[in-house]
């Protein structure tokens, strides 16, 4: 059995999708790939994502492992940094394949 928030699927494919088909997760984790990114320079990348609706993504990725929000205090301020973990660093191929696949297998048109 395997759990994304109060789902529960028998079948891993299935799990994952439910994550990655979420609006903004794909995104979010394409875009954070190799780098620590602060909350607001990503939210300003992803243009039209709200602060509510990425702090859900977010949550949901640092809650199955896949983003790490990493917390430091510089001056008294709480400064957020956001980064893939290795099991995230995992799903980059993932993402490169299913790409690759729709671009060769599915219509862009309107």
């Amino acid at each position: 059995m395997y759990k994304v928030k109060e789902e529960v699927y028998n079948c891993p494919v299935e799990a994952l999708s439910n994550i990655l088909g979420k609006k903004w997760v794909a995104e979010i984790i394409w875009n954070i790939q190799d780098k620590r990114i602060r909350f607001g320079e990503l939210q300003r990348i992803l243009d039209g994502c709200s602060k509510k609706m990425l702090t859900q993504q977010l949550d949901l990725l640092i809650e199955n492992n896949i983003v790490i929000n990493e917390k430091k205090t510089i001056n008294n301020t709480v400064e957020s940094n956001y980064y893939l973990s290795d099991s995230g660093i995992l799903l980059l191929p993932i993402m490169e394949r299913m790409i690759d696949w729709g671009n060769s297998n599915l219509s862009c048109e309107g």
